[in-house]
């Protein structure tokens, strides 16, 4: 655990020193005394984006105010004010008259040591773009190191930020007991899929429900890919296909995953995690049917990171040779400790190419690597394509995927081509990017602010360049981080709610842990009543129960259903035992 720590410490020290001078060309001076930290210089601003804080750095401690001003560079308007703190935000009338007046030209700013000499002040300028975003996101708050996460599931929220208002983003989702993670939407903003772990952690736990007012997820709108392909599996990266018909997703799939623990040093990278087998399959919502995605599931490859194009006609993904197993050609997780040390020491490679693949109605076709976006000597790996087919963005690091402290976004058109990389990419970390419904703006996360991780709005243009991005201030929380971004297509101002009603063992176990029976008795019946248990855990956990209980002969019950389904599991004749000895008294 040390090594692995210390090794983090050392990948983030290698990279901040670079790092510290890539971000500088964002502030306005070289100055290391005195410069603004934000607004961005050259940064383009969204038009209905509210008034952003601008905040400065300055270490002459004997200075306590500061003058700043804010004009337009066609001088139509112009704001002067004196503060007595390093941060000041103009008001929504002042910003407004502000953005209104600049005609889409510079708006500058100027921060100066008050009563200082001329020299002594920072500055920079931005615009106001023509584009407009025009939808709210959906993005995940995750309290950090994931360690923590993990031991406070309940801390976890799903927020709705409309980028237009001064308000913060909306509680879509909190307080639940279990683990959320990718969700994706239909493209006319009707249905969500959300990755949720059900049952006894049911990793493999999926549900897909209308969007509406107040969103219910229970049995009706649940399923779980571990039973519908009766093995254990994630179903990582799950996307819902355009019209909503189809949910790509990985199945057969082992993670190598290690968490560093709780020690602060290791807050921004607390967690190693990505797949290295699996295949896609795409589970048809008229059918109920679960299918391999021939082409792309391949058993000597991983393919995950399944993203539909305009029209569900091709799935773009992300493909890797595959690790090979050991003895166990079942197990969900990499368990052999050397093996998984040689990655987490950075001692073994591991890259994947982004391909892409026919759909053709679920028959698939000839898988073929992108030009640009693979076989470029770097990892490749979450390929997002803009809404009008022409774009691909995806992110580039040199081994691995999802928390790489140099993952860096670039795009490349659909078809192939030379990759660029974007104008917006901090020094530190730039991934979970999704695009507008306009395919204007692509919206991004990254720790190059923060230990933790912050959401960023950056403009793309008709050539696929990138604007230098702005900060999603309100969606800041201090200590949280701020992932899995979507946007969703309807009105920036439109919420829901979304009310986790599926009763899992977790619950159950909750209850008997606080040694509240009766609340156990009731979600074990809630448990029974929704009939979705069939794995020998499942079985073994509800003996468990009611052996805790004493009711010895539904115990027996259980334990003879699980061993129906594990005929060879010893430790379930050993609970048979048990609970017949108790039987006989």
């Amino acid at each position: 655990m040390k090594r692995a720590g210390l090794l983090i410490i050392l990948i983030i020290v290698l990279i901040a020193i670079p790092g510290y001078f890539i971000i500088r060309h964002y502030y306005s001076k070289k100055d290391k005394e005195f410069g603004l930290i934000y607004p961005f210089n050259k940064s383009l601003f969204p038009p209905e984006f509210p008034a952003p804080t601008l905040t400065w750095y300055d270490t002459d401690e004997r200075v306590k105010n500061w003058s700043v001003s804010m004009y337009t560079k066609n001088k139509k308007f112009r704001i002067d004010t004196m503060v007595n703190k390093k941060e000041w935000q103009p008001g929504s009338d002042q910003w407004y008259k502000l953005k209104t007046s600049s005609d889409y030209k510079q708006i500058i700013v100027k921060v100066s040591r008050h009563g200082a000499k001329e020299d002594k002040n920072t500055k920079i300028a931005f615009k106001i773009s023509e584009d407009e975003v025009g939808a709210p996101i959906l993005y995940r708050e995750i309290p950090l190191p994931f360690a923590f996460a993990e031991m406070h599931l309940d801390s976890m929220s799903y927020r709705l930020v409309d980028v237009s208002s001064e308000d913060p983003p909306y509680y879509s989702m909190q307080k639940f007991m279990v683990c959320g993670n990718c969700h994706s939407f239909s493209d006319d903003g009707k249905v969500i899929g959300l990755d949720f772990d059900a049952a006894h952690r049911d990793k493999g736990g999926y549900f897909i429900a209308e969007i509406q007012d107040t969103i219910v997820f229970d049995t009706g709108n649940y399923i779980s890919w571990n039973k519908l392909q009766d093995r254990k599996t994630f179903g990582i990266f799950s996307k819902l296909s355009p019209n909503a018909r189809y949910v790509a997703t990985t199945v057969k799939d082992r993670v190598l995953i290690h968490n560093f623990g709780f020690n602060p040093e290791v807050i921004p990278f607390s967690e190693l995690f990505f797949p290295v087998n699996g295949v896609l399959a795409v589970y048809d919502r008229q059918t109920g049917k679960l299918k391999e995605l021939p082409g792309a599931n391949f058993p000597d490859y991983v393919q995950s990171n399944a993203f539909w194009t305009p029209g569900g006609e091709n799935i773009v993904f992300s493909r890797a040779r595959a690790l090979a197993y050991g003895k166990d050609t079942t197990e969900t997780f990499v368990g052999d400790e050397d093996l998984k040390n040689e990655f987490v020491n950075g001692e073994r490679e591991f890259k994947f190419d982004v391909c892409i693949v026919p759909f053709n109605g679920g028959k698939g076709g000839e898988a073929k690597p992108i030009k640009g976006a693979s076989e470029n000597g770097m990892s490749n790996y979450f390929p997002a394509v803009s809404p009008d087919g022409k774009w691909l963005v995806f992110c580039k690091s040199e081994n691995y995927m999802l928390l790489m402290p140099d993952s860096k976004l670039y795009i490349v058109p659909l078809e192939g081509g030379r990759a660029r990389k974007l104008r917006c990419n901090f020094w530190r970390m730039n991934s979970w990017h999704a695009w507008s419904p306009n395919s204007k703006w692509i919206v991004f996360s990254s720790k190059g602010m923060s230990p933790y991780t912050d959401m960023f709005l950056t403009h793309i243009d008709e050539k696929g360049r990138a604007s230098i991005p702005v900060l999603i201030e309100k969606a800041r929380k201090e200590g949280r981080a701020a992932n899995y971004p979507e946007f969703l297509n309807v009105k920036t101002d439109y919420s829901f709610a979304m009310v986790y009603n599926y009763v899992n063992m977790d619950h159950i176990s909750r209850a008997m842990l606080n040694k509240d029976t009766l609340l156990a008795k009731n979600y074990y019946k809630q448990f029974i009543d929704q009939g979705q248990y069939s794995l020998p855990e499942e079985y073994i956990f509800l003996g468990n129960f009611n052996y805790e209980i004493g009711d010895y002969k539904e115990a027996e019950r259980f334990y003879l259903k699980a061993q129906e389904k594990d005929p060879y599991g010893s430790h379930i004749k050993y609970l048979l035992n048990r609970t017949r000895r108790h039987l006989k008294q």
